[in-house]
């Protein structure tokens, strides 16, 4: 059943695969056939699924860290986040130093 949600995304993670690998040579001003992971590593480029994986982290993390109140949380289900640990900035978290 894995393979089955990671199919609809093969197309679209070769593509920007592509792309990247195109805008690397056109960084370095490379030829078209050196490898590909060698001309990331020297442009300083991560790999697109490694990037990918990261912003859905950081999301699943700035979702969390977002007030009882806020709009997107009526969206969320209650159970999505419950194994992440609330970020210690998090609203719930800072008190108020300001009130009288």
């Amino acid at each position: 059943m894995v393979a089955t949600t990671k199919a609809p995304l093969l197309y679209p993670l070769k593509m920007l695969g592509k792309m990247q690998r195109r805008a690397a040579i056109w960084i370095l001003e490379a030829f078209k056939t050196f490898l590909l992971y060698g001309i990331e590593a020297i442009a300083g480029i991560i790999p697109i699924n490694l990037h990918l994986q990261k912003l859905s982290e950081r999301l699943q993390f700035r979702a969390h860290s977002l007030s009882s109140n806020h709009i997107l949380q009526s969206l969320m289900e209650p159970k999505t986040y419950a194994s992440v640990k609330p970020h210690p900035l998090s609203l719930g978290f800072l008190s108020n130093t300001n009130a009288n």
